[in-house]
């Protein structure tokens, strides 16, 4: 969180204000712009943060879950209400200012999904064996379009600024290396996961019915119930599909 926050003001208050040269005023407006921003994505942040809290928690009250529910719809209220402000006022850096309310959005809405899908699992009565599957790809598109994104905003900047071997592209650089690595691994692992999914899917028989009475439906990885299963040399059944 620390890391986001301080890259946050280190790009949007230093690298707009000397990209923009802006006047006193305009500087004074960006600043309080970001600085709402800035407070939206902590309380989104916090949010996250919760919510991990609360999925590893027993015993939580209905309450505690609204006011989370409530808090992120009003964050994201409040990103889109910020965004229809930047395209009335300032129209003439729609893209440079944006940028923050997009990954806002994409962020609030992970964690909303996220916790959407948290909550219709706890109130099922049986096992929900897509389960992990819909978080990991929530979690794999909007972090993918945040870096995409994020990589978009830095290529903007240096176009704005132009390359003028200073410390600013120094910084600007490293940054763009760190997020465009960050993207790479990220699509490597989705590969190795797609590949991963599809050895198994080819490898391992499915069980049927008869083999899943047998087991008494138990998966041997998680020991929950299954509807589908795999069935291993040995014997053993387990979800395809295991959080």
């Amino acid at each position: 969180m620390y890391d986001r926050l301080l890259n946050f003001l280190l790009f949007k208050v230093v690298f707009v204000g000397a990209i923009l040269e802006p006047k006193w005023e305009e500087l004074l407006i960006l600043t309080s712009w970001f600085t709402i921003l800035g407070f939206l994505r902590i309380f989104s942040m916090l949010c996250r943060d919760r919510f991990e809290y609360l999925t590893f928690s027993p015993n939580i009250p209905v309450q505690a879950h609204l006011r989370i529910l409530v808090l992120l719809i009003l964050i994201l209220l409040s990103d889109i209400f910020w965004f229809i402000m930047c395209i009335s006022i300032f129209k003439s850096m729609l893209l440079l200012l944006t940028f923050e309310c997009f990954t806002l959005f994409l962020d609030t809405v992970q964690t909303l999904i996220k916790y959407l899908i948290h909550l219709r699992d706890i109130t099922r009565q049986s096992v929900w064996e897509s389960r992990g599957i819909l978080l990991y790809y929530t979690e794999f598109v909007t972090d993918t379009l945040i870096l995409v994104a994020t990589l978009g905003h830095y290529l903007h900047i240096m176009l704005l600024h132009g390359i003028s071997f200073t410390l600013i592209d120094a910084v600007l650089f490293l940054n763009m290396r760190s997020v465009f690595n960050n993207l790479r691994k990220k699509i490597v692992a989705y590969c190795n996961y797609r590949q991963a999914i599809s050895n198994m899917q080819t490898q391992y028989p499915n069980a049927t019915d008869i083999e899943l009475k047998e087991n008494n439906d138990d998966c041997a990885i998680c020991r929950d119930s299954m509807d589908k299963a795999k069935k291993l040399p040995c014997g053993h059944m387990f979800h395809l599909y295991v959080d």
